[in-house]
C-alpha cells in the first residue's frame, strides 16, 4: 500500500463517519505482512442495568490469501476450512459477550476486562484456553487468535497460518481505534464519547457506549506490499462490502429462523444445527406415523419422504406437513376424545429464550400463549405452530426479560399466565 493510498484511505474514514470502522479495519488486515482471515470489532455498551457487554459492532471478512499470479485459493486451506471460516464470521454478527463484575469466560471480554493483549497461536493454545469462542474458532479452521482492547471496545483478529506475536500490530490497532482527543458533536446513535483518557487501572465503567469512534490520528505508514488494495479508488468497493455483509445477515437469519424451531440444538456451528434439525424431523416423522397407526390398525401407513430443507422455507415445512395429516385425520375421526397434559419447556440461548408449549387443541391455546406473552411485556422474535391430532405444539422465540435469568424462574413466570 502506497502512503497516498493510506493517506487517501484515513480521509475517507474521517469524512464518512458511518465507513470509518469498515475501512479501520480493511486497513489494519491489508497493511500486514501476515495473512489475516478476518478483523471483527466488538462494540462496548451499557444495558439496561448498567452492565458492560460486547456486541458486533464492525467487521471485515478478508477470506484465505490469494496467489497473486493465478489469483486462487492457496492449496493449504481446503474449501471446507474456507466455508468453516466464512460461517463462524457471519455466526459472530449475533453473538454478545457479557461482562459481569470485571469478569467473563469469553475472550475478547476477558481482554476488555484486563485490558491486556491476548494472543493464542496455534491449536494446543487455543484449546488450553478455556473460552468456548477459543474453541469455536479451532473447529473452524482458525491457528491464531488476538484480541485487543480498545477504549470503546476490542478488535479480534485471526489467521489460518501460526502469527508469531507482533507488537507492532498492536500498537498500529491502539493508534487507529483511539478516539478524538475533544469530542464535540455525538456520534451515529446519539451517545456523547467520553473525554477521559485510559490508564492501566481505569474501571470498565469508563468504556465509553458509543457504537462507532472516529480517529483523526493518522495511522503508522504500512510496509509495502505486492496487492493494492480496493478501497480508496471510489466508492463501489464499499457498496460491495455492504451488499455482502447483508447477505451474510439474510443467510444468518434463516438458519436462526431453523435454530428456533429445533427444541434441542447441540452446538451452533453449521454441520451440527443442520444434524439436529434433521434428528427432529425424523422423531416428528416418527410420531406421526406412531399417531396414524394407533388410529389406522387395520391400515399400513405408509411413511412419508422427507423433502430436502430449503433455505426459503426452513420454518415451515415442518409445521405444512404436519397441518395437513391433521386434516386429514379430523376427516375421518370426528369427536374422537382425548387429554395431553399442559407442558412448557425453556431453554435460553444467550439473550434469547426459546420457549415450547404443548397443550390439547381446545379454547384457543395460541391466543392463550399470545396474551400471556403480552402481559408479561416479551419481545417476540419468531413463532412457529404444529398441530397433530388433538396435540398443539407452539415454538416461539422471545428476547429474555429483566429479572428473569434462569430456565425455571421464565417457566413458571409462563405457567402463571396460562393457568389463569
Amino acid at each position: 500500500m502506497s502512503p497516498s493510498t493510506s493517506s487517501s484511505l484515513v480521509t475517507q474514514a474521517q469524512e464518512n463517519p458511518t465507513a470509518s470502522l469498515q475501512q479501520k479495519l480493511q486497513f489494519v488486515l491489508q497493511s500486514q505482512q501476515d495473512w489475516w482471515v478476518y478483523a471483527i470489532f466488538w462494540q462496548a455498551s451499557k444495558d439496561e442495568n448498567g452492565k458492560l457487554y460486547l456486541s458486533f459492532g464492525e467487521g471485515h471478512f478478508q477470506g484465505p490469501k490469494l496467489v497473486s499470479s493465478t489469483k486462487k485459493w492457496i492449496k493449504t486451506v481446503s474449501k471446507e476450512e474456507v466455508k468453516d471460516a466464512e460461517w463462524f464470521y457471519v455466526m459472530s454478527l449475533t453473538q454478545t459477550f457479557s461482562i459481569d463484575n470485571g469478569s467473563c469466560s469469553s475472550l475478547p471480554g476477558k481482554s476488555l476486562a484486563l485490558g491486556s493483549v491476548l494472543w493464542l497461536k496455534e491449536k494446543k493454545e487455543l484449546q488450553l484456553y478455556n473460552c468456548e469462542r477459543s474453541k469455536e474458532a479451532t473447529e473452524h479452521g482458525i491457528q491464531t487468535l488476538i484480541c485487543i482492547p480498545t477504549q470503546n471496545g476490542v478488535v479480534e483478529m485471526g489467521s489460518y497460518d501460526s502469527i508469531k506475536q507482533n507488537w507492532n500490530l498492536v500498537q498500529h490497532v491502539k493508534s487507529l481505534f483511539v478516539p478524538p482527543p475533544d469530542p464535540l458533536g455525538v456520534l451515529d446513535r446519539g451517545i456523547s464519547l467520553s473525554g477521559l483518557q485510559p490508564t492501566k487501572k481505569q474501571k470498565l465503567s469508563s468504556y465509553v457506549d458509543s457504537e462507532h469512534s472516529d480517529s483523526d490520528c493518522p495511522p503508522p505508514l504500512p510496509k509495502k506490499r505486492g496487492r493494492k488494495p480496493i478501497l480508496g479508488r471510489d466508492k463501489t468497493p464499499i457498496n460491495h462490502v455492504e451488499a455482502e455483509r447483508q447477505r451474510r445477515e439474510k443467510l444468518n437469519h434463516r438458519f436462526y429462523a431453523l435454530r428456533a424451531v429445533v427444541p434441542n440444538v447441540s452446538r451452533m456451528d453449521k454441520a451440527s444445527l443442520l444434524s439436529d434439525a434433521v434428528s427432529y424431523i425424523t422423531q416428528l416423522k416418527a410420531k406421526i406415523h406412531s399417531l396414524e397407526s394407533q388410529h389406522h390398525p387395520n391400515q399400513k401407513v405408509k411413511p412419508e419422504t422427507a423433502d430436502t430443507l430449503d433455505n426459503q422455507s426452513t420454518a415451515t415445512t415442518t409445521t405444512t406437513t404436519a397441518s395437513t395429516i391433521v386434516d386429514q385425520d379430523q376427516h375421518h375421526h370426528h369427536g374422537r376424545p382425548s387429554s395431553f397434559a399442559l407442558e412448557v419447556h425453556v431453554k435460553i440461548v444467550g439473550p434469547d429464550a426459546m420457549v415450547r408449549v404443548q397443550s390439547e387443541n381446545v379454547n384457543h391455546p395460541v391466543a392463550r400463549l399470545m396474551s400471556a406473552l403480552r402481559d408479561l411485556h416479551f419481545q417476540l422474535h419468531h413463532a412457529s405452530i404444529s398441530c397433530v391430532n388433538d396435540l398443539m405444539l407452539q415454538d416461539v422465540v422471545i428476547k429474555l426479560p429483566n429479572g428473569i435469568r434462569t430456565e425455571e424462574a421464565l417457566k413458571s413466570a409462563i405457567l402463571l399466565r396460562l393457568d389463569q
